[in-house]
């Protein structure tokens, strides 16, 4: 999970990025300790979602919040994603598409060096 969030610009917009920055890098942390729990690094990410959200309506930048609402739609379809995977029994379990969060995260990141 490759995101990134710069702090830069006003304060309430450089602490909501400095908080989302943060968010990520815990989401990522605990999710790297849940790959055997599906349904756990799912609420994970859910989670971080929510705090996501959250951050970026704090930011009071439209472009900030746009982009964190849209890595958090990202975070929790990536965890829908594991969570179906692990719930098919496939013997040949596929990997979940992780673009549209590097993409949110691109985003993301730009909304915050803006």
């Amino acid at each position: 999970m490759a995101l990134s969030a710069t702090a830069c610009g006003s304060a309430d917009k450089k602490a909501a990025c400095g908080k989302l920055q943060k968010t990520i890098t815990d989401v990522s942390k605990k999710g790297m300790t849940q790959i055997s729990d599906p349904n756990g690094l799912a609420e994970t990410y859910s989670n971080g979602a929510n705090q996501m959200r959250q951050q970026g309506k704090d930011s009071g930048d439209d472009k900030v919040e746009k982009a964190a609402n849209d890595a958090a739609t990202a975070l929790e379809n990536l965890g829908q994603q594991v969570k179906s995977i692990a719930g098919g029994g496939s013997t040949t379990p596929k990997m979940p598409d992780v673009a549209p969060l590097t993409n949110a995260g691109a985003e993301l990141k730009s909304a915050c060096d803006g």
